[in-house]
């Protein structure tokens, strides 16, 4: 067997070529059987060997042992031939066309034994004879279609027609080779019948060993390297098939004459040498379809798996597709040896176009770019290229509507293919929310510098505090120029605040609330200035306080301005006490002459009627008639007056029961001058009750007095509620209720021209001779009005009468 085991170390032995076990067994007992035939001879003696194994013509076992053995190897090589046009595959083909011409001269063989049965002393030599020249036949066959092999294989051939050349040329060299031992063994055949060379024989003894030192040769040198290259259940077992041929040729050496039990085993064995290759062949196309099954259920597998990827890749491919879309990224690649582009269908969009509308090209895709921009994309495109590094670029394209895109191109250049590889993203939204939050915080920036607001935040797990550039001027430093804690702000602080800030801040963040605090600092350079801080508790999703972002003001102007408010009140009220003490005087001292200048004239009237004239009664009657209005005057401005200085407290005011309470006092003018007055009012508002029946009376005495002759006076007062929002003035607050008073006459009217003109101090669109009064009744309604935090106007066609609306809130602020 040649090294078929080799010792380990260990108690046990290692199969060299991985044989099956149950294989090897098989054959080495399938080679032993023949040894019991031999024992059995010896121990028994012929004749009763031949009791035991029936007695049949000597020729018997032999003829069938030999057909068996042409039976398996042409069939053998039948099947490699089979196998070449199936693998185009050498190996077996090669032992296949060994086994076939052996198979032929064997057939020879047969016959030459059949015919010369009986004759057993003459046939002994010709079979042996003959027997030999196929064993060195097959031995040499062997060894040199196994070294033909190995140097094809070093020659690493593949094309079908190189092994097909090879294939016939061994076949034709064998046929050649067999025709050559037919005639060999003919030509022989006949001498050795005529007893020429039976002095020979001894020679040919001696050769006999020679078939064995062939086998041994390729077993040990050729073999070996064979199994390297190809290592199958063919070459396996082609192993296996040594020990069968050197027994066999061993077992025909010790043959003494024809027939014998030596004779018998040797063709045993030498069938057993074409049945080991045939079961190789067998088995190896067994396993070649296991394999093939194998492979295709892998196939099948790989088939499903791939169909998988294929499914999750175009899965994948639409993702990718979807997120480039929700994203504005498309993806593009740049071949440098033959300037080709490619475009994912999102960057098509991106440029404005259709997806794959067309191939695109290095002149597209620098047409696209604002050509502002182009110079700069090349350069960094270039140097990219030059420094096989990556690239990022922002820059405006033009779409074919002439709409202005920004984009934002960044990639990297691939040396080992030499393209260059990217994406372009559409920033426009991104980069116009970037443009306007510069322009918001420069508008920030200047708006604290203006209004001298700094912003700032601290967060409760660190130290820092940020502040805005602003607050950095506010405390007399530069920007960001030094670094500012919780700890060292207080030491900004003017030590007479700082301990009052410190309890505030910790009030606050113990009951973790927002806070305002008002203090002084002081800067570097000693100034003090005053701030007002507001502060505003940032908390997380459950509620947690994590952070304070806050509001600081530069107030030392407002504290200024606001010392000299107070100034200028001081003084107001100084000027209110010499108002107050003026009125005093003019409702007592400036009115005392005026009542004596009536009393007077009254005089002049009663007692001296007859020694005055006309004329002179004229004087004394225009004497009164002004002294009558300087009276009157001198009381409207003090009730205007009055109202100025109003101190009383507002109370709910029903204006039902105050209108009333006015026509009641109304009633004798009202009677007069046979009006009708109807009154819709039914709301309530918060007010001084004397005031507002001050504005009604007012109103509606103008309404009685400016009427139109031979026309019954008719006043219409009514009202409604609305919502500051909904009323035609300015400075309603929106969200407040108003009550409306409309009050409408049919009397002469006026020029609208005039509306906003009436309500003025001593603006009278009549003459004294045709209707009495003062020019400040209406005054005096507008000041009550806004004391009360309402609107009053009016609305006229001349000749057609006029409405005055008066604008009250429900709830005063006043009363608030």
């Amino acid at each position: 067997m040649f090294s078929l085991f080799r010792k380990s170390g260990a108690p046990r032995f290692e199969n060299r070529y991985n044989i099956s076990k149950k294989i090897l067994w098989i054959v080495m007992l399938l080679c032993i059987a023949p040894l019991l035939s031999v024992i059995l001879s010896i121990v028994v003696g012929k004749a009763s060997q031949e009791v035991l194994f029936f007695n049949v013509k000597p020729n018997f076992y032999t003829s069938i042992w030999t057909t068996f053995g042409i039976a398996a190897a042409l069939f053998t090589g039948i099947l490699a031939m089979i196998d070449y046009t199936i693998r185009k595959e050498l190996t077996i083909t090669l032992f296949g066309i060994t086994l076939f011409i052996s198979a032929v001269l064997d057939v020879y063989y047969l016959l030459i034994l059949n015919e010369n049965a009986t004759n057993t002393n003459n046939i002994s030599e010709i079979l042996y004879f003959i027997w030999w020249i196929n064993r060195l036949f097959y031995s040499l066959t062997l060894l040199i279609g196994t070294a033909v092999y190995l140097k094809i294989k070093s020659k690493n051939l593949r094309l079908p027609e190189q092994k097909s050349r090879i294939i016939w040329r061994t076949a034709i060299t064998s046929i050649i080779a067999g025709l050559t031992c037919v005639l060999i063994i003919a030509n022989t055949s006949t001498i050795l019948q005529r007893k020429l060379v039976l002095d020979k024989m001894v020679q040919i003894d001696l050769l006999s060993f020679l078939p064995l030192i062939f086998l041994f040769i390729w077993a040990v040198f050729y073999l070996p390297k064979f199994m390297l290259r190809f290592q199958g259940i063919f070459s396996k077992l082609l192993i296996l098939s040594i020990a069968p041929l050197f027994l066999a040729q061993l077992f025909m050496a010790l043959s003494t004459s024809a027939f014998d039990t030596y004779f018998n085993a040797a063709h045993y064995l030498r069938f057993i040498s074409y049945l080991v290759p045939l079961t190789g062949i067998i088995l190896n196309y067994i396993e070649t379809v296991r394999n093939e099954q194998r492979i295709i259920a892998k196939l099948d597998v790989e088939v499903k798996e791939k169909q998988t990827l294929t499914a999750n890749l175009l899965e994948r491919e639409a993702l990718l597709a979807n997120a480039e879309k929700i994203s504005k990224l498309g993806s593009w690649e740049l071949d440098i040896r033959n300037n080709s582009y490619k475009w994912s269908d999102e960057l098509y969009r991106i440029y404005g176009f259709e997806g794959n509308s067309f191939q695109p090209t290095h002149a597209i895709a620098q047409q696209v770019v604002v050509p502002e921009y182009s110079k700069k994309l090349s350069k960094e495109l270039s140097n990219a290229v030059k420094n096989k590094t990556s690239f990022a670029a922002e820059y405006q394209i033009m779409q074919p509507d002439g709409a202005k895109r920004y984009v934002l191109n960044q990639g990297y250049f691939s040396g080992k293919e030499h393209k260059l590889v990217g994406t372009i993203q559409d920033i426009t939204e991104l980069k116009e929310a970037t443009l306007k939050l510069r322009k918001n915080e420069t508008l920030l920036r200047e708006g604290e510098a203006v209004s001298h607001n700094g912003s700032w935040e601290w967060h409760s797990n660190q130290e820092y505090i940020f502040w805005s550039d602003e607050m950095f001027n506010i405390h007399g430093y530069l920007p960001h120029s030094t670094i500012v804690t919780l700890s060292s702000y207080f030491n900004f602080v003017h030590p007479e605040d700082a301990q009052e800030l410190k309890k505030t801040f910790a009030e606050a963040r113990k009951n973790k609330t927002s806070f305002k605090a008002s203090y002084r600092i002081i800067r570097p350079s000693g100034e003090i200035r005053h701030v007002s801080t507001t502060a505003k508790l940032k908390e997380d999703e459950i509620g947690n306080g994590y952070a304070y972002l806050g509001n600081t003001q530069d107030v030392t102007q407002l504290k200024e301005t606001q010392r000299k408010l107070e100034e200028k009140i001081n003084e107001l009220n100084v000027s209110n006490k010499d108002l107050e003490q003026f009125a005093y005087v003019a409702s007592h001292d400036l009115q005392e002459p005026l009542r004596k200048i009536r009393a007077f004239g009254d005089r002049l009237k009663t007692r001296f009627t007859e020694q005055v004239d006309e004329e002179g009664k004229d004087y004394i009657n225009r004497m009164q008639n002004a002294a009558e209005r300087m009276q009157i005057l001198i009381d409207d401005l003090l009730a205007f007056s009055k109202v100025a200085r109003q101190t009383k407290a507002f109370e709910t005011v029903d204006l039902n029961q105050l209108i009333s309470k006015v026509l009641q006092d109304l009633d004798y003018t009202i009677e007069s001058a046979h009006a009708k007055v109807s009154l819709t009012v039914n709301e309530k508002v918060e007010g001084i009750a004397p005031q507002l029946a001050q504005v009604f009376q007012n109103i509606i005495s103008n309404s009685l007095k400016f009427t139109k002759p031979n026309t019954q006076p008719q006043i219409e007062i009514t009202s409604q509620t609305l919502m500051g929002s909904n009323l035609p003035v300015a400075g309603a607050v929106a969200n407040t209720s108003y009550c409306v008073i409309k009050i409408t006459d049919n009397g002469i009217g006026f020029d609208e021209s005039y509306a906003g003109k009436i309500f003025d101090l001593f603006q009278r669109l009549h003459s004294r001779t045709e209707y009495k009064g003062t020019g400040i009744g209406l005054a005096i309604c507008k000041k009550i009005v806004e004391n009360h935090s309402g609107f009053i106007f009016a609305k006229s066609i001349e000749g057609e009468g006029a409405s005055f609306f008066i604008i009250l809130p429900l709830k005063s602020n006043a009363a608030q």
